[in-house]
This record gives C-alpha cells, structure tokens and sequence, in this order.
C-alpha cells in the first residue's frame, strides 16, 4: 500500500497501460481519477469490457471518471478540478493518453496526420503536465508527474516520424519541467515502454512472424505486458522514488541496451 491515502490521475485510463496503471495505483491504495475519451476499454485491446473506475470501486477501491480529451485545455482543467472535487486533492498525475500513427514515410505523410499525433501525443502531456503541476504547487506539499514517452523518445525506431517526433518533445519537457518544478519537492519522470501487449500493437501481434521478430529486438523472451508499466509507475509514484526525477526508465524488456 504505498500510495495509501494519496490521490492519482491518470489520463487516457480506459484501456492498456493507463488501464494496468490505475488498476495497480487503486491496488497500492491511492483513489484515482480515471480519465478518456470514453469510460469503457477499448474493444479492440486486450482488456476485458468493465471500465477501469467500475473495476477499482468493485474491489473496494475509491475511483472516479471523468471524460477529459487532453487535445482540450478546458477539459483538461476540468479533470483536475474534478480530483480535487471528488477526493480533495492531487498527488499524483499520470500523462498516458496518446494515439497510434497511421504507417508513413515523412515524404508521403499528410499534414493533417501529422498534425492529429502531435496534437493528443505532445500537446496533450504539455496540457496535463502544465494543470497537474499548476495544482501541485498551489497545493504546496510535493507531488508525482509521470509521463508515458516510448522507446521511441530514446530511438529512431520503426515507427511513423509523427510520433518518433512527439515521443522525443515530450522528453525534453521531462527534463526541463523536473528542473523547474523541484524546488517545490515535485519529480518528473518518463516511462519508455517497449512493444506493449495494447490495442496500439494490436495488428503486430496478430502476426506470428512480426512477434518473433519484435521479440527478437530485446534481451528478454517476451514482449511486453501492461503490468509491467504498471510496475514501474507505482514505483515513481512512490516515496520509493522520492529523489528520483527527470529520468527516462525504459520497461523495454532491453530493447534499448543494444
């Protein structure tokens, strides 16, 4: 119960790993308010069709949900009026919600592509990075932000340029936010993860030839599961991590030790 008593927001928490990190936040004893664009999972993924905040009050847990699309200042704002409304407070916020690239070479990418990945996947963490950090400080008692980059931020991987490229930006605002907001005992950290079992990866994993091949990239014989961001979350929204901040932690299953 290392969270015991504290309150989490976690964006983008219907499905996959914002699903797997509420789920063991609410596990580790901290209330979370769960925020998507819609309150059940995706059915496309691997997750089964009870929504997250459903799920956690079932096991005695305390949750809320509230619809928030980080692409909107308003909502955003919304949200965290909505965590300190629903359980008096912010402790800990998590920037997951992001979107999946359609398949491009940069010289034959539309804009409005483009445009739509770094609008959810670097804006959106810039928006709930900016409201969750405005309410720590007011707050004036310290606090956790955790950002979902990618192994994508550390590498020129294969991937859509759009989002190697916002992957990188949120990265740099990692390091400069963790600088900025440290005096008032706040970390900022970034969690990388590898190819994830999620609706993202959903159509590599349903060929077999293209699993052993991403499988192979690593130094573990798995890919890798939500639980296992999960994992490193609760450890940086923890007083485990206390002097920890502004750090890039691959869950990669060694992807990036080549």
């Amino acid at each position: 119960m290392r969270l015991d008593g504290r309150v989490a927001w976690i964006t983008g928490s219907s499905s996959g790993n914002g699903r797997a990190m509420a789920l063991r936040f609410a596990a580790e004893g901290a209330a979370v308010l769960c925020s998507d664009v819609r309150p059940d999972p995706d059915p496309r993924g691997f997750d089964d069709a009870v929504p997250t905040h459903e799920r956690i009050v079932a096991s005695g847990g305390r949750a809320a949900y509230v619809h928030c699309d980080v692409s909107s200042d308003e909502q955003i704002t919304a949200a965290v009026a909505a965590a300190v409304r629903e359980f008096g407070r912010l402790d800990i916020a998590v920037a997951n919600a992001g979107i999946a690239p359609l398949r491009h070479d940069l010289v034959d990418e539309p804009f409005d592509s483009y445009a739509r990945v770094v609008e959810v996947n670097q804006h959106g963490v810039w928006r709930t990075c900016r409201a969750a950090a405005r309410q720590l400080i007011e707050q004036g008692e310290g606090g956790r932000i955790i950002v979902l980059s990618s192994i994508a931020g550390l590498a020129g991987i294969e991937a859509a340029p759009d989002y190697v490229m916002a992957k990188h930006a949120v990265m740099g605002l990692v390091r400069v936010l963790a600088r900025q907001v440290g005096p008032h005992s706040i970390t900022v950290n970034a969690i990388n993860p590898g190819y994830i079992r999620t609706v993202m990866n959903r159509e590599s994993l349903e060929d077999p030839e293209r699993v052993a091949h991403l499988t192979g990239l690593g130094a573990l014989p798995r890919l890798g599961e939500p639980s296992d961001v999960a994992g490193a979350a609760a450890f940086l929204a923890s007083d485990d991590a206390a002097w920890v901040t502004g750090i890039a932690l691959p869950v990669d299953g060694g992807f990036t030790a080549r």
